[in-house]
């Protein structure tokens, strides 16, 4: 149990916390913590591996209410307390010792990771409380890592109805006020956010609340925004995306950004985020909505050819975990569990099985062959909303309240299994699966999504970069982009002089007579 204290008797004049403190963007050697305060004061935060030894501290002098503070140069894989306050006392600080950050392994660490997956959760209600102390109990009652979560994974539509900073005290702070001390929370942006927020220009009750790497100061590339931004831990690459304000056109910032961010991660595991999902017959309908209808066109090919692993969406309320799919672009009514050959729409020879391991057996990936993702629609950790439910792709479609567990654990044979679990607010586990991947480090096979027999990395010779085609088609344009969008140079030649460029990571979108695709290019 948490329990906070206040160095101070309260008068007309205190300085109050009224938010928080809550952990943000965490890596193996900094996290960033967040309160609120009633005044404006300077900010400090005391911290330690010890509960009563809490020398080391970093100090804000700027007088603000809203406090934010980057503590760097900490250990990997290290537990660190903390107190938070101001250069006259402490205002919050936990004596039993639940306030804490553990800070996240060197990268490329093969470990134990736990992550809390929770979609649309934002009713304040009493199913949202539910599904919260479901978890609660499971992580503390659990044989493996008992009390150990090493993030939240926040889906969107945190805070209803429209995500006002009221509203996301009491749906979200007040509700999760616990775990926000000593886990980090990361989010893709909802619909409901998106109603007080604005992915433009960075503002608006979302974007103040939480902060997210937008120069890869958390692993990745660099995107330039908070709306969309990739971080690492361990052996996993997560990619958030927003598929609610920014556009989801093949050839604009996001894709170009994502595209970029996949081919460039070395990680063993690669899992995204987004709140529409590319398959779900339940409150929302992915055959009809423009928004989902898109994300599984764009950018499903180009996820699925780089090797992604799991899709983790909210928006229908209710709980949808796919086969093991690759392949799979159209409509409900297309999709063939049986179809294994020319693409396909599953993978592996239990693609199409229920993915348990004392049923007809894990999902695998192998050195060679490295196709086959998870799709989990799971916006029921707050309220329930039907649909028809019958989406073809889906293993599994449920009306009931829960959230997700994610494990990733070794195997015994030198590998590791991804399981993920469906946590009823009922405290029963209702479905899971496992992914097994064998000989980690597993690299996938870099494919574009347009044409697939061509390798998407190319790199220039004493600076001149050379784009090979087709014998049989005409080159009509090569256009550089770099991570967040913008157009940096065109050209018509097929070989071009790259030495005045900067250094960084560009997508080219090369047209032909014929054809359009895309590569990347490092410049170093």
């Amino acid at each position: 149990m948490l329990i906070t204290v206040s160095l101070f008797s309260q008068t007309s004049t205190s300085t109050i916390v009224k938010r928080g403190p809550y952990l943000q963007s965490g890596t193996s050697t900094s996290v960033i913590v967040k309160w609120r305060t009633n005044i404006a004061t300077a900010s400090v935060v005391n911290y330690g591996t010890k509960l009563d030894s809490l020398f080391k501290n970093q100090t804000n002098k700027k007088q603000t209410t809203e406090h934010e503070v980057l503590l760097s140069g900490l250990l990997p894989n290290t537990k660190y307390y903390f107190n938070i306050g101001n250069q006259k006392e402490v205002l919050s600080e936990s004596i039993s010792g639940d306030m804490y950050v553990v800070t996240a392994p060197k990268v490329g660490t093969d470990q134990f990771v736990r992550a809390w997956i929770l979609g649309d959760p934002g009713t304040d209600n009493k199913s949202q409380r539910n599904v919260r102390d479901a978890y609660y109990k499971y992580v503390d009652s659990d044989s493996i890592n008992p009390g150990k979560t090493d993030m939240m994974l926040l889906l969107g539509d945190n805070a209803y109805s429209s995500g006002t900073d009221e509203e996301y005290k009491l749906a979200f702070f007040d509700v999760y006020d616990e775990m926000l001390k000593k886990s980090v929370a990361w989010s893709c942006l909802g619909n409901h956010d998106g109603y007080t927020a604005d992915s433009d220009t960075q503002s608006g009750p979302y974007y103040d609340i939480f902060t997210f790497p937008k120069k890869a100061e958390a692993g990745g590339i660099a995107s330039g925004t908070e709306a969309y931004y990739s971080f690492n831990y361990a052996n996993i690459h997560f990619i958030i995306l927003d598929s609610h304000h920014s556009s989801r056109a093949v050839g604009d910032a996001m894709y170009n950004w994502a595209l970029s961010d996949i081919q460039n991660t070395k990680q063993d595991w690669i899992v995204t985020l987004f709140h529409h999902p590319a398959y779900s017959k339940g409150s929302h309908d992915s055959d009809v909505e423009d928004r989902l209808i898109e994300m599984r066109e764009n950018f499903m090919p180009m996820l699925e050819a780089n090797g992604i692993d799991l899709v983790l969406n909210g928006h229908s309320h209710s709980y949808e975990r796919s086969y093991f799919l690759n392949g799979h672009h159209g409509f409900s009514n297309t999709f063939n569990a049986n179809q294994t050959t020319k693409g396909g729409n599953i993978v592996s020879e239990n693609g199409n099985g229920d993915g348990k391991i004392n049923g007809n057996g894990a999902y695998k990936k192998t050195n060679i062959d490295t196709k086959g993702a998870v799709y989990i629609t799971t916006g029921s950790s707050g309220q329930i909303s039907g649909g028809e439910l019958n989406h073809k792709a889906m293993y599994i479609s449920l009306n009931k309240l829960g959230s997700c567990v994610m494990e990733i654990d070794d195997d015994g044979k030198g590998g590791q299994n991804l399981t993920v679990k469906f946590l009823r607010d009922n405290n029963e586990i209702d479905d899971y699966f496992t992914i097994n991947k064998s000989n980690i480090t597993v690299k996938p096979e870099i494919e574009k999504e347009v044409t697939k027999s061509e390798k998407s990395f190319i790199a220039p010779i004493n600076g001149l970069l050379t784009i090979n085609i087709n014998p049989t088609e005409k080159l009509k344009s090569v256009k550089f982009y770099n991570t967040i969008g913008q157009l940096i140079k065109e050209s018509k030649h097929n070989k071009i002089d790259v030495k005045k460029m900067e250094l960084g990571t560009y997508v080219l979108e090369i047209t032909t007579d014929k054809k359009t695709f895309y590569k990347s290019v490092l410049l170093k």
